[in-house]
Formats: structure tokens, sequence, C-alpha cells
């Protein structure tokens, strides 16, 4: 009898601990988001090698994109698709991507805040894969973007000549 008690207050307090980390989703928010980035961010920098042309990144306050052209909106013949033909579609990319379905763009969560070491708003891969603030120019300081809600906190970084993202 005593370990029957024992066991069943074991669980309970365990149940009680595990209950608390399904009310809080910012760390898995934040996680999930990192990850989405820089697989974003690694797709983009794959497709400029192997279409051997640039392929510019867009972060929006909520977004994150990719697209073929050096435009702040990216018309739709410049959109590089998703690899599985379509993104999340969730109700945040939708809003954040302009209902455009097949394009690689993700939104993220409203209570997710991005910022960079610089005010980096756009840049691109060349058709090496290294990574670039204008077309044409080499110059590129490395780049960190962190994603925070609450106390959670994770970075994104670009690497300056060898754009690996990590």
């Amino acid at each position: 009898m005593v370990e029957l008690i024992i066991v069943i207050v074991l669980v309970g307090i365990l149940s009680a601990l595990a209950i608390t980390r399904f009310f809080d989703r910012s760390v898995y928010d934040v996680e999930t988001s990192t990850e989405q980035l820089r697989n974003i961010l690694r797709y983009g920098q794959k497709t400029a090698i192997a279409q051997h042309r640039d392929v510019f990144v867009i972060l929006g306050p909520n977004s994150a994109a990719l697209c073929f052209a050096n435009q702040a909106t990216c018309t739709a013949a410049n959109q590089v698709q998703a690899p599985s033909g379509q993104n999340s579609d969730t109700a945040v990319t939708r809003a954040a991507c302009n209902n455009a379905r097949t394009w690689m763009c993700e939104g993220r969560p409203a209570n997710i805040v991005g910022s960079s070491n610089s005010n980096v708003t756009f840049f691109g891969f060349n058709a090496l894969g290294q990574p670039f603030n204008t077309p044409g120019s080499t110059a590129f300081n490395s780049l960190t973007i962190t994603l925070t809600s609450g106390a959670s906190s994770r970075s994104v970084n670009v690497a300056p000549e060898t754009g690996y993202v990590f």
C-alpha cells in the first residue's frame, strides 16, 4: 500500500511539471522557427548553386522568403518554389506570404521577434553559394539572426565566405 501511494505521489509531481511545459509554447515556437529559418537559408544556397544564379533572401518582420530577383516584394514569376511544391500553408504563412502556397516563404508566429547583428533585411547567395549584400560584391560580414520569445532565444548564423548556415 505504501509503495502504491509513493508511486501515485511521484506520478503527480512529474505530471505537474510536464503540464507546465504544455502551456508555455514559446520554447517550442522559437526552436521550430529557428530550424525553419536555417532550412530556408540552406535551401536558398543550394538552389543558387544548382541553378547557377543568384537567389535573394527576404527577411521580413514576420517572415523569410526566397526570390530570384533583387526585389523587396517578390513577384510571382521570380518566387523560388518550395522543395515539396508547397510551403507549410499555415495561417501565419498565408498572411505573411500573400497566400502564395508554392513559394518558399514561411511566416513566424506573432510571439517571436527576429533581430540581427546588422540591419540586414535583404541578402543573397551567388552561383557559388557565397553570401552577398550587393550583387557582384564579395564583401559580406558574418550575419547572426536571433529569434526570441519570452526568455527563449536561438540564433542562426551565416558565415561570410562560404555561406555556411549554422
